[in-house]
């Protein structure tokens, strides 16, 4: 309310301002350049207030699609640990990776884990053949098969 006060006492100032110069230097009328005056300022208003109200939707909007293209970069979906309900949700590295869940609305936390790993190279080897073979075991039959062909 207070605003409203304060913004119609500025305008007839102004307009008082204007319709008093424009009476004493001009001779116009005062109460005519009054008018006038308020109607300019009020019209003048709007369209300065529907061009700030567009560009800043604008602007909205373009931040709303950067958004959307970074949370379809960066999401993930995540099982709620209370009810299961899977929710998308953008996990970053760095962050607290809280949420509440859409359907039972619990906090919940995802945890990242980063683990290194040394690269390795396969080599150009023969390799190693596993088997249950005992050699001792052979010999020792073959031994005996021999001593019962003699």
């Amino acid at each position: 309310m207070f605003e409203i006060l304060k913004s119609l006492l500025m305008v007839t100032t102004i307009s008082a301002g204007i319709a008093g110069v424009g009476y004493t230097m001009l001779g116009a009328n005062f109460a005519g350049v009054f008018v006038i005056s308020i109607v300019v300022q009020l019209a003048l208003g709007w369209f300065v207030k529907s061009y700030n109200e567009s560009t800043e939707r604008k602007i909205l909007i373009e931040q709303q699609s950067k958004l959307i293209t970074q949370i379809d970069q960066e999401a993930n979906e995540a099982p709620c640990a209370y009810c299961g309900t899977v929710n998308l949700i953008p996990i970053l590295p760095g962050e607290d990776n809280d949420f509440d869940c859409l359907e039972c609305e619990k906090p919940n936390s995802v945890y990242v884990n980063i683990t290194v790993a040394q690269k390795t190279v396969p080599i150009d080897a023969r390799p190693y053949e596993i088997t249950n073979f005992n050699e001792n075991l052979q010999s020792a039959k073959d031994k005996v098969l021999s001593n019962e062909r003699s």
